[in-house]
């Protein structure tokens, strides 16, 4: 039998903890990129010819941005820096966490509810 509130539930803890993560925008040309990013990030690099590279950042060399494709992992990935345009790296979205950790807070009671009321019916 299928529970409205059981799923209400689910779709509402499941979008809360989804949104832990935001990609946010780093210019290149502002910034040292090598100062704001560390092995294993994964950044989506958008190049001035319009190339758009999902990857895990690996190091700077020289003028060069190192990594691999995110999809597999394995295969590398070389990006001259006068050619990024711009850099969205993932971070943790402090705020997303937190609404996250409140909602469950939160939540946890009605579910406890919910869960007692499915229990009773049966």
């Amino acid at each position: 039998m299928n529970n409205p509130i059981r799923t209400a539930i689910s779709i509402i803890l499941f979008a809360l903890l989804s949104g832990c993560t935001t990609m946010q925008e780093m210019k290149a040309r502002d910034i040292q990129l090598a100062d704001q990013l560390t092995t294993g990030d994964h950044v989506i690099v958008y190049t001035r010819s319009g190339r758009i590279i999902d990857m895990r950042f690996v190091l700077i060399e020289g003028d060069v941005m190192r990594g691999s494709l995110a999809v597999d992992g394995l295969e590398p990935v070389e990006i001259r820096l006068n050619e990024i345009e711009k850099i969205e790296a993932e971070r943790i979205a402090a705020g997303r966490t937190a609404a996250a950790v409140l909602g469950g807070i939160v939540l946890a009671p009605i579910a406890a509810v919910g869960a007692g009321l499915v229990l009773a019916e049966q």
